[in-house]
């Protein structure tokens, strides 16, 4: 029998998660500069007008009667009949009759605003190809309306209604064929945006389709007009129009742009007042004189450029304008996977335009693709999110944000099973206390963690962490209370290690398990339930390695009765009766070895194994014998 004792190893425990940021894949490339979303926009417009056209219902228009009556000139009695007439038959839903009388009627008088706005009434409820021409009938009297107010109100309300009808069905037109016949299409659509320039998506998309064939002329003067006409979708239009100019005037300010760039503000000036006065008076271009002349003014020339001081859109134009070939430079380099020279290029460039949306949102796609400064990743997506049409910028603040939490919750998360791996090959009191000093110190930054996540998975990891290292704090509480006798154990034991040789030692071996099982019941009274189920535990490991004490021990015992028999026995062999001892004095022996085998025999009878039980009764038997 040796004295090693079992281990006891800590709980085993159920790990904690890290956080892990998501996968964000940067698909945003379109700079001021890039026309490649007319497919894009073009799939959402068919959606769009598809669900227009499933859901229209009929506008109820006023009857074009009672407080039209009296609005006529007096033209003579056969053509106010054929007026009367027309009236009449509108009102009672006779259109096909009252379109006849009014061709009649405005045959002889082709301008009368009246007449015109009913046969447009007409042919509206007529439906089919006719309303096209209704709308077109309207057309004049949008550029010159009617003094009378009704009458006005009437045709502004047929035509939105026209509008309504119709411009879903162009756009499916433009959609179903600008890919086979592209030309026609664009033809088809700008007739119609004649007909109804208030219809700001058909211009948009219009200026659109001509920038993508490359007449960006012709396209920014679509863009214009429609950003000045449309009463729907004007600010996209309006965005549309500033991106084109952008586009244009680029190469013209290119030199001015440079010296910028290169700090030279004096020879930017100069170089603007070089330019085309086309050019040069554009909006964006005077914009950008009078930022220099801002730059020109400040005090301190080598702190960071301030915000040009111009409305959000016109600021992010004039910021276009300077860095966003290098935003298309930057993207392009990230599409190949070279983020670094990205990441290079935008730092450099935003300290120049430090409010750009677009170069915000490269930079921090960047910074998220290389792992760096989150900080500033973020602070870059919030700006990014200024600007609507980039349409990542949500998802990529989103995966930062997960990101920035990843990084406050994962090294507490490192630590903890830092801490924990140090229990792994078993626990002993110095242990344990190492180990609750570590994991008190992390539940000390646990509520300054738990107040800065926001995500739902952050929170409950940092929700389980707290309830893990509550939970081992516990066990080691219990763990404490038998580590001191797990080791009292093992240093007893660790006397024997050799093995017991003698009665002497197995007596104090037990005495001093004895101890050790004394010191577990006084502990087991006042222990919790966990510590109990370890005290249970090393109380049946006393209680067997005593029993392996007293059965070595009565094994010792028998040996010695044998070997202290077998000696008398030797000597009574004698071939010389000198030699041989006094038999009174064998006798007395032989009682003595016999009185000591029966009382082992019955104080051990459950410590001895088979074989030395065996061997004791064949002595008792054979001393007996001899004795009588």
């Amino acid at each position: 029998m040796t004295g090693t004792g079992r281990d006891h190893t800590f709980q085993e425990i159920r790990p904690v998660q890290s956080l892990r940021a998501p996968a964000f894949e940067f698909a945003e490339a379109a700079g001021h500069g890039d026309f490649a979303e007319h497919d894009r926009r073009l799939e959402e417009l068919a959606r769009e007008a598809a669900a227009a056209v499933a859901s229209q219902t009929a506008l109820i228009l006023a009857p074009p009667v009672s407080a039209l009556l009296e609005m006529s000139l007096d033209l003579g009695s056969g053509d106010e009949d054929l007026l009367e007439d027309a009236r009449a038959n509108a009102a009672a839903q006779q259109y096909a009759i009252a379109q006849e009388l009014l061709d009649e009627y405005l045959e002889a008088h082709p301008g009368h605003q009246e007449g015109l706005y009913l046969r447009a009434y007409c042919l509206y409820h007529l439906g089919g190809p006719g309303q096209v021409e209704a709308l077109r009938i309207l057309r004049p009297l949008r550029d010159e309306p009617p003094a009378d107010d009704d009458l006005r109100d009437r045709i502004g309300d047929l035509r939105r209604e026209l509008r309504r009808r119709l411009t879903p069905v162009e756009i499916t037109a433009y959609t179903q064929t600008v890919r086979t016949d592209p030309r026609g299409a664009l033809a088809r659509v700008a007739a119609f945006v004649e007909l109804a320039p208030e219809e700001g998506t058909l211009s948009y998309l219009l200026a659109l389709g001509q920038a993508r064939d490359g007449d960006l002329e012709l396209a920014l003067g679509t863009a214009e007009r429609g950003a000045e006409q449309a009463d729907t979708d004007g600010e996209q239009v309006a965005a549309l129009a500033r991106r084109l100019l952008l586009v244009l005037v680029a190469p013209h300010v290119a030199p001015a742009v440079s010296a910028f760039k290169t700090g030279d503000l004096h020879r930017a000036r100069r170089e603007l007042t070089r330019m085309e006065p086309g050019w040069r008076h554009s909006v964006v271009v005077t914009d950008f004189d009078t930022y220099l002349s801002q730059l020109l003014r400040r005090a301190d020339r080598y702190a960071p450029p301030p915000e040009p001081r111009l409305p959000a859109d016109r600021a992010d134009d004039l910021y276009a304008l300077i860095a966003d070939a290098d935003g298309q430079r930057a993207a392009e380099l990230m599409r190949a996977g070279r983020h670094e020279e990205a990441e290079r290029l935008l730092a450099h460039v935003l300290a120049l335009v430090p409010r750009f949306p677009w170069l915000n949102f490269l930079y921090a796609a960047c910074l998220y693709q290389l792992l760096r400064d989150p900080d500033r990743a973020a602070a870059c997506a919030e700006t990014a999110l200024r600007d609507p049409t980039i349409a990542q910028a949500g998802e990529l603040l989103g995966a930062i944000r997960s990101w920035q939490e990843a990084s406050l919750v994962n090294p507490v998360v490192d630590e903890y099973v830092a801490a924990m791996e140090t229990v792994r090959d078993g626990v002993s009191v110095q242990r344990l206390l190492a180990l609750r000093h570590r994991l008190t110190d992390l539940e000390r930054v646990l509520p300054a963690l738990a107040s800065a996540v926001r995500g739902e998975t952050g929170v409950q990891i940092v929700r389980e962490l707290g309830q893990a290292v509550a939970q081992r704090l516990v066990e080691i509480a219990d763990a404490m209370v038998a580590a001191d006798l797990y080791e009292k154990y093992d240093r007893v034991m660790s006397t024997v290690k050799g093995g017991i040789s003698s009665t002497p030692e197995a007596v104090r071996l037990g005495r001093a398990l004895d101890a050790v099982a004394a010191d577990i019941t006084d502990a087991r009274r006042t222990a919790r339930q966990g510590a109990a189920a370890q005290l249970d535990e090393l109380a049946a490991l006393v209680k067997t390695r005593r029993a392996e004490v007293d059965k070595v021990k009565a094994s010792i015992e028998v040996s010695s009765l044998v070997r202290r028999f077998n000696q008398l026995a030797e000597q009574q062999s004698q071939t010389l009766a000198r030699l041989r001892p006094d038999p009174h004095l064998v006798r007395g022996q032989l009682t003595r070895i016999l009185e000591d085998a029966r009382r082992l025999r019955r104080g051990a009878k459950n410590a001895l194994d088979p074989r030395d039980q065996k061997l004791l009764d064949e002595l008792i038997a054979t001393i007996a014998g001899t004795l009588r």
